[in-house]
This record gives C-alpha cells, sequence and structure tokens, in this order.
C-alpha cells in the first residue's frame, strides 16, 4: 500500500483562506490519500499540530483557532515533520507502526491536554472505555461525558488514538465517522499480535 500526496488547490484554499492576517509564522500543509479518506495535517518545523480527516467535524475551526494561536499563515509544502508523519502513516496503515513518534503540539486546556495522554497510553489493539480514563485520571466516573468532549477536540487524530475509546454499550462517538473508528479499531486488532 502507498499513501498518495494531494496537490488538491480547492482543500488547501479552503485552509489557506483560514491564515492569520498578521501571520509571523508559517505552518506546512500535507494532503495525503489514506485508505480511509483524505487526511489533512498540519506542522511547523517542529512539531505536528492537526492530524484530521477533510470531512472531520470542526475541520475549518481547527485551523482557525491555530492561526490564531501562533499568527501563522498555512503554506502547501512538505517539511521534515510532515515527512516523518507521512512514513509513520504508511507503517500504520501496512500494520507495522504501534506507535507514533512525531512530535505534537496540543492546544487546549489542562483537563483535556491530560486526557489526550492518557489516550497515548492505551495500547494498540485495544479499546478502553471513556470511564477507564476518567478514573486513570482519577476523576468521577461522571466525568466521561467531558472526556467525550476532550475526545471531540483531539486535533491529532489517529496519532493520538482517540479511537480506542469506546462506551460500555457502543462504540461512541467519533468526529471523522463511526464507519472510520470502526475501521480503525478492527485494523488494529487485526495486526495487534503481528507486531
Amino acid at each position: 500500500m502507498q499513501l498518495t500526496v494531494l496537490t488538491d488547490k480547492m482543500i488547501f484554499s479552503k485552509i489557506s483562506a483560514l491564515s492569520s492576517n498578521n501571520a509571523k509564522v508559517i505552518v506546512n500543509i500535507s494532503i495525503i490519500i489514506s485508505p480511509i479518506g483524505t487526511i489533512i495535517a498540519a506542522a511547523d518545523n517542529d512539531y505536528l499540530y492537526i492530524v484530521c480527516f477533510e470531512d472531520t467535524k470542526q475541520f475549518e475551526n481547527k485551523f482557525k483557532v491555530l492561526a490564531k494561536e501562533l499568527s501563522c499563515r498555512f503554506v502547501h509544502e512538505e517539511n521534515k515533520i510532515l515527512n516523518t508523519l507521512k512514513e509513520e502513516l504508511l507503517c500504520y496503515f501496512n500494520g507495522n507502526l504501534k506507535k507514533f513518534s512525531v512530535p505534537l503540539k496540543t492546544l487546549g486546556s489542562d483537563f483535556q491536554k491530560n486526557v489526550w495522554m492518557k489516550l497515548q497510553e492505551i495500547p494498540f489493539g485495544s479499546t478502553y472505555t471513556y470511564s477507564d480514563i476518567t478514573k486513570a485520571l482519577g476523576r468521577p466516573t461522571t466525568h466521561a461525558r467531558a472526556v467525550g468532549s476532550a475526545c471531540g477536540a483531539n486535533t491529532h487524530l489517529i496519532v493520538t488514538p482517540c479511537h480506542r475509546l469506546i462506551s460500555l454499550s457502543s462504540k461512541g462517538g467519533f468526529n471523522s465517522g463511526i464507519n472510520r473508528k470502526e475501521w480503525l479499531i478492527e485494523h488494529e486488532k487485526k495486526y495487534a499480535n503481528n507486531l
């Protein structure tokens, strides 16, 4: 399997229009075709800021927030962080990677950041419940909904594996579609014992 980088001007022009008017920083954008849809990634030379699908809920808002926080301008060019991400995504989709190493920068509340760090601890091929994460954070299980909201705000889909989080009675939500979440869970189960 290979991942293809698109030069889709329509997707990039939508993102470019969200650049800060007072841009001081450049953030590079990569558009990647994966087995489950078009992935958009944003990184500067030090950190990966966004990995999402083009139809992810709040797609444009994620880039608006980043543009405001960093006072950045988006350019459609590769850099070493995006190249590392592409290599790791290729390995992941081929079943040869359990954990991503690309450096991440998260923008969110302390609670959200704590949830995202706990998500990184869920083993490849496993699923936890929202209640499991609340307990791991030392919070009452009544905070499970807040954990779900933090997952919805995750800007590093697949890399920060919120797809591994399910509810007790269902697969739970996923801001890029339940079908993708199910695909990712099954994909990881298929390769869990091979790595």
